[in-house]
């Protein structure tokens, strides 16, 4: 399953911001680490070279007894940035003549590397970083003569502290960031891609038994506003199409019904003639069924086509079993020809708001079907059903025929389809019934189900809006 659109751009800007910040966190840390060993090793290299031209400087007066003042005045003010400072000077030979803080003899090992100017050593589980530098002292009087080498060393435990503490706040900030990121960016999206859900909502709610509606136009000035735009003119190119359709159908529809009905007229005064035979007869009999059913077809469909283009916009309060005994009573002989009996149950008034006519429409021609695939000798009932305080107000009509497959159910509804047992009887009919029921118990805000099992008959349930302050 794929992630809304605003969550992959969440994401895809989350994980750049997330390269970016740790690549700059990485970085930003490695610059720290790599300056702080360079202060260090510059202050240290600095206190060392101090100490060596004091020395230097001294040498012809310089007594060893006298070193240790001179050197820790010397290198007070390095103290202050690096901590305690071990001072170790060696003479020309190598030997330590004199240290400073300096009890292990940490600085020995450094002090005999003279070609090193800097030197790590480690010391008790400590690090330690060592400056060395040279001093001549030509004055042969002097307590130092020749070449001697001072070596100044301090523990790099702080800087490495400080440098811990840089990349335990790096670690910190880092997800912190890319977390505030990553929920901007949500929020960023969501915001950005607003009117483009919002188009996708109202693109949902258009249904096809209602006029189509263009999109409101967000005014973006981007690709969004584009899309609603090419969306609405798709909509008006649609709907161009469909309104040309269903012209030609009601005008191809009346052109027909026409000549038919010349047909029809034509066909029952060949009727009356005393001289047929027999045959003739029933040959003419069978050409008026064909073309009393080519009239009802296009009856029905120069009335799908104006319900298709027309709304009920004025329903008048009717009382629903009123209805439903009118439709019934005009079926009661059609019911009586073929034995079938007809039972109404109304269990109450319940009134609806709704166009008489039309609902009466809806209701026969579910009733007709009900009657014409029944058995002959079998029954049809008919009920309505109002429950206190429900909203809905219900009609179900129930068959004893032979019932419809599981797979055909779906399709029904569908314009001019027949079920295979409807068009191997020998019931004509076109198709059309249902739908333009079901067109117009939506019209009335309602809905129509058909359940139905081969061999055990099928019922066709309407719930329709029950009108405010309806009683059972």
């Amino acid at each position: 399953m794929k992630l809304p659109i605003r969550l992959r751009v969440a994401l895809y800007v989350t994980l750049s911001f997330s390269v970016v910040i740790i690549t700059l966190s990485l970085v930003l840390t490695e610059l720290y680490e790599r300056y702080s060993y360079r202060s260090f090793d510059v202050t240290l290299e600095a206190a060392a070279t101090s100490i060596a031209n004091r020395v230097s400087e001294d040498g012809s007066r310089v007594r060893l007894n006298e070193l240790s003042e001179d050197v820790g005045e010397t290198i007070s003010t390095f103290e202050n940035k690096l901590g305690l400072i071990h001072v170790g000077i060696f003479d020309a030979t190598g030997k330590k003549i004199f240290s400073l803080h300096d009890n292990d003899a940490i600085s020995d090992k450094v002090g005999s590397e003279s070609g090193r100017k800097f030197r790590s050593v480690w010391k008790d589980g400590k690090k330690y970083r060592a400056a060395i530098t040279h001093f001549e002292i030509e004055d042969n009087r002097s307590a130092l003569p020749g070449q001697g080498t001072v070596v100044a060393l301090a523990s790099l435990s702080a800087t490495r502290d400080s440098i811990d503490r840089i990349h335990d706040l790096a670690f910190i900030i880092a997800p912190i960031t890319i977390l505030l990121v990553g929920i901007g960016s949500v929020l960023i999206a969501r915001k950005a891609l607003y009117p483009l859900e919002k188009m996708a909502l109202d693109i949902d709610s258009i249904q096809v038994n209602r006029p189509l509606a263009v999109l409101e136009v967000p005014r973006t000035g981007d690709e969004i506003q584009r899309v609603a735009e090419s969306f609405n003119s798709l909509i008006q190119r649609v709907v161009s199409l469909i309104d040309s359709q269903r012209n030609f159908l009601l005008d191809a529809s009346h052109e027909l019904k026409t000549p038919l009905t010349v047909i029809q007229t034509e066909i029952e005064m060949l009727q009356m003639k005393p001289n047929l035979t027999e045959e003739e007869r029933e040959n003419l009999q069978q050409l008026l069924s064909e073309v009393e059913y080519a009239s009802k077809l296009a009856v029905d469909l120069i009335y799908l086509s104006r319900l298709e283009s027309s709304v009920i916009s004025n329903p008048s309060r009717e009382d629903l079993d009123s209805i439903v005994k009118e439709t019934v009573s005009h079926y009661m002989s059609i019911a009586a020809r073929k034995e079938i009996k007809l039972h109404t149950s109304l269990t109450g008034r319940c009134k609806v708001d709704a166009d008489r006519e039309l609902l009466k429409r809806a209701l026969s021609n579910v009733l007709e079907n009900a009657i014409k695939y029944t058995e002959r000798g079998s029954e049809v009932s008919v009920g309505t059903k109002h429950d206190e305080g429900s909203s809905k107000a219900e009609v179900i009509i129930r068959d004893h025929g032979a019932g419809i497959s599981a797979e055909e159910l779906p399709r029904v509804f569908d314009r001019f389809y027949r079920t295979r047992s409807a068009r191997s009887g020998d019931e004509k009919g076109s198709g059309l019934g249902l739908s333009i029921a079901k067109r117009i118990i939506e019209e009335h805000g309602g809905t129509i189900a058909i359940s139905s099992k081969v061999g055990s008959g099928t019922t066709v349930k309407i719930d329709l809006p029950a009108a405010v302050g309806s009683k059972t």
